[in-house]
């Protein structure tokens, strides 16, 4: 009996991982509103999937630069519910914190230092979830480190 539940919790993982999820702009759903694709690990500009088009990588945790796995291309790490920058899991690295579909500033957990909101497929900037605030909308549920990349990448200034 245990050995089908690690199967099918193993076999929803892979379905989740291996979905194409796409990536929209504020609250829209339209296709020319898509500013990205992720399927199977990989972030794609747009509704491409071709390989040139590949913005990053994300395998074992780690998120490489385009369609690279080498430990120099490493731009973040995910951790125990933190993204860190580059390889590092050293606390002074921590670029951001998810808990409870919220991502933080760094390693805080501070209602003030929440930057985004991830609830419905949709990341709200700071602590709202009003639709004005929409940043970000995705077809379907986004890993919490992807979104944190993601919120992060698109608006570093939030952070720093």
């Amino acid at each position: 009996m245990k050995s089908t539940v690690l199967f099918l919790a193993v076999f929803s993982l892979i379905l989740t991982l291996s979905a194409e999820v796409k990536i929209y702009k504020g609250n829209s759903t339209y296709s020319s509103d898509c500013i990205a694709t992720y399927e199977r690990g990989k972030l794609y500009k747009g509704s491409s999937t071709y390989s040139s088009d590949c913005i990053f990588t994300f395998e074992n945790g780690k998120i490489y630069r385009g369609n690279s796995t080498y430990s120099s291309d490493c731009v973040a790490t995910w951790e125990r519910s933190k993204l860190y920058k580059g390889s590092s899991t050293y606390s002074s690295d921590c670029i951001a914190t998810w808990e409870r579909g919220k991502i933080y500033k760094g390693n805080s957990t501070y209602s003030s230092d929440c930057v985004a909101t991830y609830e419905n497929n949709k990341i709200y900037k700071g602590n709202s979830t009003y639709t004005s605030d929409c940043v970000i909308t995705t077809s379907d549920y986004l890993h919490p480190a992807l979104a944190a990349w993601l919120y992060y990448y698109l608006c570093r200034g939030a952070f720093f």
